[in-house]
């Protein structure tokens, strides 16, 4: 696919021309051609390692990147040095400028996002003077950029970074919508001739409106609206969609865009990431893009930088992509079994397994814990030991584990070995109750420690994010809690409170170190708490250290280190109890 205009529909209508509507097509070796990069990750790379990224993308194939935002107009920040007015720069590095002058002659193209606002998500379509704002600020963005980086031969197009779904869409706001896309897409399209746009909508295939009805909503908006290409989210990762959907609602989105804008460009923004946010196995990825490949000429990514990069994920991902683009076919030869599997009851809550490590013809990116006959957790590592937290006090488990590749590929399951935890010991004194603390982050302001109280005020929540006793941080870095007792005591259990809602972004920690201290000053580690074998429902979860023996403090510390590279971490209530 090029990002020439005309290349692009050229390309677009022979596929078109070829296809009868709705027929299946057999799968002919699909490959990613773009990805979608957050401003976060971008501003971590040196110069060097823009342009190694770039050799690893066109060794892959991948020769377009959509920055997928430059500026956020409800912070009023941007990750540039704008002139805008009331605009700062949030990022160490001026980001646009280093990934357009490492593509320069790499052979990429990079097209320029222009601004989110978390607002967009309560305001949506309902509020047509906002989005008028909205447009007028995307204008002005786009001129301050234009100015900026039009030199720059890479630079290839625009996104726009507001993403329209099926749930809160009514007939009635799609005059709002198309409003917002004339005006931005005719002032882009002024601005820098030739140059395309791209948006990219998605759907959840349990609520809102129906496939046919979609096809509808972007039949009457697209016929109006000056939009170029569509990159549909395949949301499988996201667990909008089953694959098995996939067909239902591209072939609609497809039959929109040729009955009412026959020159656009339909492509697939094909999720990379699985539940928890880490990599999607490779076969699933290409079973995904086999699965719209008679509706799109063309595949995104969220994302190859995020989760398929050898500068991000295991280079075993990236390694098994490109077997699979030389023949045709993703490895199939799975791990040896996993031998020598153990496991001891640490405590009342806690069972430590350990086992040998399988082998792989390309080698071993994790393995999948079972409990009870049930896949528990998947670990992304090649550790050979894990430890099972949150368990039921006096109770049998029985425990296989499975080694699995960056293909998909499993072994066979090891044999079981069965392991008791003790009964429980009950701590009825909660010495942190009311007790003052610090924190080394602040909560994020849409979701706050109101007054500063609620770790340690005893009021627990529901597993709704909503609720008003928890506190949210999106962050990828370490931060910590220290909580100050009042005096010295021995200290026999200490827990806190998180909450799991993969759907909505917010994910158990990977891992919660905690530490004692008598002058606040030399901490003493008590122990770490690694995220515990749940399922994906939504819930809330103690990440505890019980039985202690020998553990006295004043200052209590409980250090966080967040479960991906994306998502939210929620807490509500640190106790300490003896």
């Amino acid at each position: 696919m090029s990002l020439r205009r005309q290349s692009v529909i050229s390309v677009f209508m022979m596929c078109w021309c070829c296809l009868a509507a709705g027929a299946a097509q057999p799968c002919s070796s699909p490959s990613l051609r773009g990805s979608f990069v957050q401003p976060a990750l971008g501003d971590a790379w040196t110069l060097k390692q823009w342009r190694h990224e770039f050799q690893s993308m066109k060794a892959a194939g991948l020769d377009q990147m959509v920055i997928q935002w430059t500026a956020d107009s409800k912070d009023q920040t941007t990750i540039y040095p704008s002139a805008l007015a009331g605009y700062t720069q949030d990022t160490h590095h001026d980001v646009v400028e280093r990934a357009l002058h490492a593509a320069d002659g790499s052979g990429v193209k990079i097209y320029l996002g222009l601004q989110i606002n978390n607002d967009w998500w309560t305001k949506y379509l309902n509020d047509a003077d906002w989005l008028r704002n909205e447009a007028s600020i995307a204008n002005l963005l786009a001129d301050d950029l234009t100015r900026r980086y039009r030199l720059h031969p890479s630079l290839a197009g625009w996104y726009l970074g507001f993403e329209v779904d099926n749930i809160e869409t009514a007939p009635a706001q799609w005059d709002n919508l198309i409003s917002f896309y004339r005006t931005v897409g005719q002032h882009l399209h002024k601005l820098t001739p030739g140059k395309p746009i791209i948006i990219s909508p998605f759907f959840e295939s349990r609520s809102g409106l129906s496939s046919a009805e979609w096809q509808t909503m972007w039949e009457y908006i697209l016929k109006r609206s000056p939009i170029d290409i569509m990159a549909l989210q395949d949301g499988v990762g996201a667990g909008h969609v089953t694959p098995t959907q996939l067909p239902e609602w591209f072939g609609a989105t497809r039959n929109a865009i040729h009955n009412a804008r026959p020159r656009m460009a339909l492509w697939a923004d094909t999720e990379t990431f699985k539940a928890g946010f880490v990599t999607m196995p490779i076969r699933s990825i290409v079973d995904d893009m086999c699965a719209v490949q008679p509706y799109v000429t063309g595949y995104l990514s969220f994302s190859f930088n995020h989760y398929l990069s050898p500068q991000q994920a295991n280079p075993l991902y990236y390694q098994t992509y490109m077997g699979y683009r030389a023949t045709g076919k993703v490895e199939s030869v799975s791990p040896t079994q996993p031998l020598n599997v153990s496991g001891v009851a640490v405590d009342s809550l806690t069972v430590q397994l350990t086992w040998t490590a399988s082998t792989d013809n390309l080698g071993v990116i994790g393995y999948r814990i079972l409990r009870d006959g049930t896949r528990a957790t998947t670990t992304h590592d090649v550790e050979t030991t894990y430890e099972d937290n949150g368990l039921t006090p006096g109770t049998t488990y029985s425990y296989q584990i499975e080694a699995l590749d960056a293909a998909g590929n499993a072994s066979v399951a090891s044999d079981p070995v069965t392991v008791t935890t003790p009964p429980p010991h009950l701590y009825p004194i909660n010495l942190a109750l009311g007790k003052q603390y610090s924190t080394t982050m602040p909560a994020d302001a849409s979701y706050p420690d109101s007054l500063g109280v609620e770790l340690t005020d005893g009021i627990l929540d529901s597993s709704n994010f909503a609720d008003p006793a928890w506190q949210g941080r999106a962050t990828t870095k370490t931060y910590s809690f220290t909580i100050d007792l009042g005096a010295t005591h021995d200290i026999k259990e200490i827990r806190s409170d998180w909450l799991q809602d993969e759907a909505s972004g917010i994910l158990l920690p990977k891992q919660v170190h905690c530490s004692v201290s008598t002058d606040n000053v030399i901490f003493k580690t008590v122990g770490t708490v690694k995220k515990p074998l749940l399922n994906d429902d939504t819930q809330a979860f103690w990440y505890t250290l019980t039985d202690l023996t020998g553990v006295k403090g004043r200052y209590v510390q409980v250090q966080v280190v967040p479960g991906s590279s994306a998502g939210w971490t929620f807490i509500d209530e640190i106790e300490v109890r003896q």
